[in-house]
């Protein structure tokens, strides 16, 4: 059970970026090309005094991945033994994760990001369409920006998501909310599979993500 809450936390709690790869994938090439804007950070929500709303830098390494590891299996451990915890993490060590997670999957994502917003957390990266991103002469042109934001809910017995935002490429506004209604459902469904052993009460914040839990 611990490593499948692991699995989740890990790949939901930067806001679902399996959803991204989900709706990616099922996109035409109306979607294909231009998308989110790449800011290679997590741009707050909240302005700064001259008003501009700054991009906190973002970093990948192995060695995060390995710390949020840690510092969840600590976390994990002290709730099986009857004591109440929580473990906070930072949007670098969630993206590191993340990343070697997908990357341990062969995913088609490169450049994924997941920032933490107050109430929010938001993953984006770049999604390669398969089989036609690996076409001589439109390598590439197939390779799709997506973003997707919201949160989720452990209060159940199973876990919840729910995403606000979503876009993909060139996808018109009015498709690409369809698609997140479908994509969400579909998450859901497969979440009702897992049964939650403790109890998780996720904080977002500009930055940083904290977990309490009870056992």
């Amino acid at each position: 059970m611990a490593q499948k809450i692991t699995t989740v936390v890990s790949t939901l709690i930067g806001l679902c970026v399996v959803a991204a790869i989900i709706g990616a994938i099922t996109l035409t090439a109306l979607a294909a090309t231009g998308g989110p804007s790449e800011t290679n950070g997590c741009r707050s929500d909240q302005a700064n005094a001259s008003g501009h709303n700054d991009v906190r830098g973002v970093n990948n390494e192995d060695v995060l991945a390995t710390a949020w590891q840690t510092k969840w299996s600590a976390f994990d451990q002290q709730l099986d033994a009857g004591q109440p915890a929580s473990v906070g993490f930072t949007e670098s060590e969630s993206t590191s994760r993340a990343t070697r997670y997908f990357d341990s999957k062969e995913a088609p994502l490169k450049d994924l990001i997941i920032c933490f917003h107050n109430g929010e957390a938001e993953a984006s990266g770049k999604v390669e369409l398969p089989v036609l991103s690996d076409l001589p002469g439109v390598g590439g042109a197939f390779g799709s920006r997506v973003l997707a934001r919201g949160t989720i809910d452990f209060s159940g017995p199973h876990p919840k998501v729910t995403m606000t935002k979503f876009e993909a490429g060139n996808l018109p506004s009015s498709a690409a909310d369809r698609l997140k209604g479908q994509v969400e459902d579909m998450i859901n469904d497969q979440l009702r599979d897992l049964t939650l052993q403790h109890n998780y009460t996720p904080k977002f914040s500009e930055g940083a993500i904290e977990i309490s839990g009870t056992p």
